[in-house]
């Protein structure tokens, strides 16, 4: 129980002086308290409950309150300081301030600055305190001094900070993690401050002022931002709005601002309390979508186009309709294939020798390949594998692939043709039935040629006794060229495409 007590000082005056234990949260409430418990005890005829009611409020302070002599010797505590620091009230009295704290000289000294003309409290300030089982602990400390019988005293008022701290700790480690931070606009001082945390690049993590902060914004959302400012201030309600900030590398970046303000009684706006958050990946990433939902549906009006030239060439004249059934879905099947290549890719391109392997699978025994590593542009795979289907497809049914003993021999090759780079592509069959050329085109052979005048520089379609040969050259702007090249043949299978191979 705190009560008036008679303390004996370890300082160099040993006179007895009554004090009151006392205790309370606001340091200015617990120096005027002391006071008056030291006037009340001088005066005569103060009730006694009247002492007494004071004398509870302050034994429910949470606080450890302290006080000690100008030499920081302590003269008083309360059963919060007891608590706080695991020492019992009778081994803190007459000991110096010194063992409850971390660094004891210069906190000694932080202990006993107070303003001295007056009496006031000193600005609260944070220091680390020492337990009797030398764990260091922070405290948030305020000290106010008084006299008494002409001498000096101070009272210091100390919380412990742990869990305070650690919360902030933890706070700024989920914002760090989710790439926010926390920021705090003082409107009447213009002050911003933020939380350590990964949404602000510098210019902004330094800033001091909103003015700038808002230096990096652009002009139409500093605009928009302050209107919601003081809409806030008025409503009383949330804000989020999305800040394009040019970063110090010269990059947009886009910070989105869930904020609030803390307006006075007439709308007028004193704080911006908010929390940034990066969202430039997003930002990019639904850039990203819109454009592939445009590509998309660019593709799919293009491959609609590919299926009605494919129809249109099929089904024209007098022909059966099985037969014509069978060639068109065959045909939409080496174009579903392409699709597929390049799906898997993402629609960046896709590599000639996939599209090559996969048309001519089937046939593979048969086959002399060498192609360069060259990429092609989506509308050139899709022509591309439509070429060798029609090419491959002849070949099974009148060419070279009708007998065992024929192969083809396919080669893509880049080669440099004045000043431009061209892709010289050559079909060529042999060991097959003799060729006798058309009395009349058929549709493959159409179909062929139209693909490669839309595509190609030149080519040219000759029916040699020996096997058909086809060629052709294609400029590169129709290509996306890769950086190595790999020959395979016959059953071997694509090598990988990290590691180049020549078979033969």
């Amino acid at each position: 129980m705190l009560s008036f007590s008679t303390a004996t000082f370890a300082g160099p005056t040993r006179a007895p002086v009554r004090f009151p234990r006392e205790a309370t949260v606001a340091h200015r409430v617990a120096l005027r308290s002391i006071r008056t418990l030291h006037r009340w005890r001088k005066q005569a005829g103060t009730p006694a409950a009247d002492v007494a009611r004071l004398q509870a409020i302050l034994n429910a302070a949470v606080a450890a309150i302290i006080t000690a002599d100008e030499f920081g010797t302590i003269v008083d505590v309360n059963p919060a300081t007891e608590k706080l620091f695991g020492y019992r009230s009778d081994e803190l009295m007459g000991a110096r301030v010194d063992i409850l704290l971390s660094r004891p000289e210069l906190s000694r000294q932080e202990f006993l600055k107070t303003d001295f003309a007056n009496s006031n409290p000193a600005k609260p300030r944070q220091i680390l305190g020492r337990r009797k089982d030398g764990t260091v602990i922070p405290l948030h400390l305020a000290v106010g001094s008084f006299t008494l019988n002409g001498r000096r005293y101070f009272t210091g008022i100390l919380f412990d900070e742990t869990d305070r701290k650690e919360f902030e700790r933890n706070l700024r480690s989920a914002l760090s993690a989710a790439n926010m931070v926390a920021m705090k606009w003082d409107c009447r001082t213009n002050i911003v401050s933020v939380t350590s945390g990964g949404a602000l690049t510098a210019p902004t993590r330094s800033v001091t002022t909103v003015d700038q902060l808002l230096k990096s914004i652009d002009p139409d959302d500093v605009s928009e931002f302050r209107r919601e400012v003081l809409l806030s201030g008025k409503t009383r309600k949330p804000f989020r709005i999305v800040l394009r900030q040019s970063n110090p590398a010269g990059q947009s970046q886009w910070l989105e601002l869930d904020a609030q303000t803390e307006a006075d009684d007439n709308g007028n706006p004193l704080f911006v309390h908010g929390i940034l958050r990066d969202v430039t990946e997003s930002k990019r990433e639904e850039a990203r979508r819109e454009l592939l939902l445009a590509e998309i549906a660019h593709r799919g009006k293009n491959l609609l186009a590919v299926v009605q030239s494919i129809a249109a060439v099929t089904f024209r004249g007098d022909r059966h309709m099985e037969a014509a059934r069978a060639e068109f879905e065959q045909r939409l099947a080496a174009l579903a294939r392409s699709q597929a290549l390049l799906s898997e890719q993402e629609w960046s391109g896709v590599e000639l020798a996939d599209i090559v392997t996969l048309e001519l699978a089937a046939y593979a025994t048969q086959a002399v390949i060498e192609v360069d590593a060259i990429r092609l542009k989506p509308s050139a795979a899709q022509s591309m594998s439509l070429i060798i289907h029609e090419l491959a497809t002849n070949a099974a049914k009148y060419g070279a692939l009708s007998v065992p003993q024929g192969e083809i021999i396919f080669s893509a090759r880049l080669r440099q043709q004045e000043d431009d780079e061209v892709l010289q592509l050559s079909w060529k069959e042999r060991g097959g039935p003799p060729v006798n050329p058309p009395c009349r085109k058929g549709y493959g052979s159409f179909l062929i040629e139209e693909l490669l005048e839309g595509m190609a520089k030149e080519s040219r379609v000759d029916f040699h006794p020996e096997g058909l040969v086809v060629e052709a050259t294609i400029a590169t702007a129709q290509l996306r060229p890769a950086h190595k090249t790999w020959v395979f043949t016959r059953a071997d299978k694509r090598p990988d495409s990290k590691s180049p191979a020549v078979l033969v």
